[in-house]
């Protein structure tokens, strides 16, 4: 057949069909002679073989790879990578439990074809990554698993911008050398243990203790007052600064929050003298990030850690508490609203209090109102009234102060520990904080998680997260009056979606997740509070959605029109927060500067 001929039959196939579906029929049909030829290979080579595990911009791009496949070239070896295995849905029944929980396509693929790899002779992974990817520190904990349940050797290849082939060269050698070793000794082969890789997450936890992680000390323990309001033995996790280093100890790429909060769980379990096997670690649902595997790897570490550990449970809930009941749900908003209301009060009038502590003892006596009120035992309402009223007789006095507006991490933002007392101490330094409650944080995302939904065709999660934003919206008002009289401001409402905001930093509605948050949450606070002078972002380290925001610095800051520090938690201690005193400094310059201009009297 001429070419002409071919190309008008293509062009009348495709017309029918659509173009897409040609290309995807051409690829797949590429695709699976790929896999043939692959097949044949490396059944009949009388040597190893090894398959390239990894990200295909990272293994396939010449300019990234450093030349590796050149070097198990060299060393006659033939190299797959891991798109030309044939992968029948039988081959990964073993792992299908993990691989539904991995919402990352290439860690699927992975784990799929690691799984492979680990049954078949004569042939051996080697894992290529690059330093500080996030997904990867998961995948590689599970790959190593399932590699050392097999006993087969396998190789890790970490990529960064500084490295050269030649260092690579020796590490490649001697795995070849194992790799021929195992090969040449027949063994027979081990079954995956299953529990090693995915252990089971549960979602019952009525009859044990429930413990919680205390992202946020305040708002947390309302949510366990909340808790025990609807008959469960709930309690938030004691997290110490020594907890979070020793948390240190176990971490391996993943975020610090992760091994903070498990840590912080056993030294509580420990500490309150609580049965392991009627104890729950409690967890959030969540498809973003890496949170949807913290459950699993937390399993994980707690089987580690053994001492009675690996007996604990594990379970995910709704972060509402939705599937608790509907009053559950509705307190749970008004936990978090509460909680970000009594710390806005606090940050707005401790700066300027005329008696030293005397904000703070306001606080820890709200809290205590607060938590009979979420479990019952009062009303709300009154609650809020009398809180109100600790705050309206603490005297203040006048002083220009810069405004530093902080966001970032759930888990870091508002976790004193965590944070080593950054509002504490961005106060000490001359600074004021704004704060902005998890319940307008919610208000503020909605549009863009419903937007999303709908494309998705998730109505379910559409129509009863919008019947319960609902709901609040119209209780909330009760409420808001009376923290009104001392913010003296009106609560702010957020209509619909700004999407010239997100098409700025060149995201789309489906880029929903802590980077979209933080662009729409450094939009709003700017425009509802002009005067801030400041933004901290607060990260833990290894946070890919906080690195990704770090990246989008430039763009907040031209979006803004204010600079941004980044401060980032690594567990290990020392002062992170110091990194901030030029910026205040700076500030203040700008403010005597300004009043300068207008006055024209020099300040010192």
């Amino acid at each position: 057949m001429k070419q002409e001929q071919i190309y008008q039959e293509l062009k009348n196939v495709s017309e029918k069909l659509g173009v897409t579906v040609v290309e995807k029929s051409f690829k797949n049909a590429g695709m699976n002679r790929l896999k043939a030829i692959s097949g044949k290979e490396i059944e009949n080579a009388d040597d190893i073989s090894v398959v390239f595990l990894g990200r295909p911009y990272t293994i396939l791009n010449a300019s990234e790879n450093k030349g590796i496949p050149n070097i198990f070239a060299s060393l006659g070896i033939k190299t797959f990578y891991q798109d030309m295995l044939t992968i029948d849905k039988k081959d990964i029944e073993p792992i299908t439990p993990l691989l539904n929980e991995l919402h990352w396509h290439f860690a699927s693929k992975i784990m799929e074809t690691a799984e492979v790899v680990s049954n078949t002779e004569k042939i051996y992974p080697v894992f290529v990554t690059t330093f500080k990817c996030t997904p990867d520190s998961f995948t590689l904990e599970y790959f190593k698993n399932l590699m050392h349940t097999k006993e087969k050797p396998y190789l890790v290849l970490e990529l960064d911008e500084h490295s050269s082939s030649v260092g690579y060269e020796t590490r490649i050698e001697a795995a070849v050398r194992a790799f021929r070793n195992h090969a040449s000794r027949k063994k027979k082969k081990k079954e995956t243990s299953y529990h090693l890789i995915n252990p089971n997450i549960e979602t019952h936890y009525w009859d044990k203790t429930v413990v919680i992680p205390s992202w946020d000390p305040i708002t947390c323990r309302f949510l366990a007052a909340n808790l025990q309001r609807e008959g469960m033995d709930a309690m938030i996790m004691e997290e110490t600064t020594a907890s979070i280093q020793k948390g240190v100890r176990y971490n391996t790429g993943q975020c610090i929050p992760l091994n903070a909060m498990v840590q912080a769980f056993v030294d509580t379990v420990e500490a309150k003298n609580l049965d392991p096997g009627k104890t729950v670690l409690w967890m959030f649902k969540a498809g973003v990030c890496s949170v949807k595997l913290f459950p699993h790897h937390m399993k994980h570490l707690l089987r580690a850690y053994g001492n009675g550990m690996e007996k604990v449970s594990v379970c995910t809930g709704e972060i509402s508490f939705s599937d608790i009941s509907i009053r559950a749900a509705l307190n749970t908003y008004f936990a978090h609203m509460f909680g970000g209301m009594l710390r806005k009060m606090a940050c707005m009038i401790r700066p300027y209090e005329m008696q030293k502590g005397e904000t703070d003892a306001a606080v820890e006596k709200s809290i205590r109102i607060f938590d009979e009120a979420f479990s019952g035992k009062t009303s709300k309402e009154d609650a809020v009234r009398d809180v109100v009223s600790f705050f309206k007789h603490i005297q203040v006095k006048e002083e220009d102060r810069p405004k530093v507006a902080i966001f970032g991490d759930l888990y870091v933002r508002d976790n004193e520990i965590m944070n080593q007392e950054l509002v504490h101490y961005i106060e000490a330094n001359g600074g004021e904080v704004i704060t902005t409650p998890y319940n307008q944080y919610c208000k503020m995302i909605a549009p863009a998680y419903f937007k999303k939904w709908f494309v998705e065709r998730n109505y379910m999660g559409l129509i009863s997260y919008k019947a319960l934003l609902a709901a609040v919206l119209r209780m909330e008002k009760t409420y808001y009056k009376y923290f009104e009289s001392i913010l003296d401001e009106p609560d702010i409402e957020f209509k619909g979606l700004p999407d010239w905001v997100l098409s700025s930093y060149k995201l789309i509605t489906e880029n929903t997740g802590e980077s979209m948050e933080n662009a729409l949450k450094t939009y709003y606070i700017k425009k509802y509070h002009p005067e801030v002078s400041l933004f901290i972002q607060t990260s833990p380290a290894f946070c890919c959605p906080s690195l990704i925001t770090e990246a989008m610095a430039a763009t907040i800051q031209k979006m803004t029109h204010t600079p941004i520090s980044t401060i980032t938690y690594d567990g290990t201690g020392g002062n992170k927060n110091e990194v901030i005193i030029p910026y205040l400094e700076f500030s203040r310059q700008e403010e005597r500067e300004e009043l300068f201009r207008q006055t024209g009297i020099q300040t010192s």
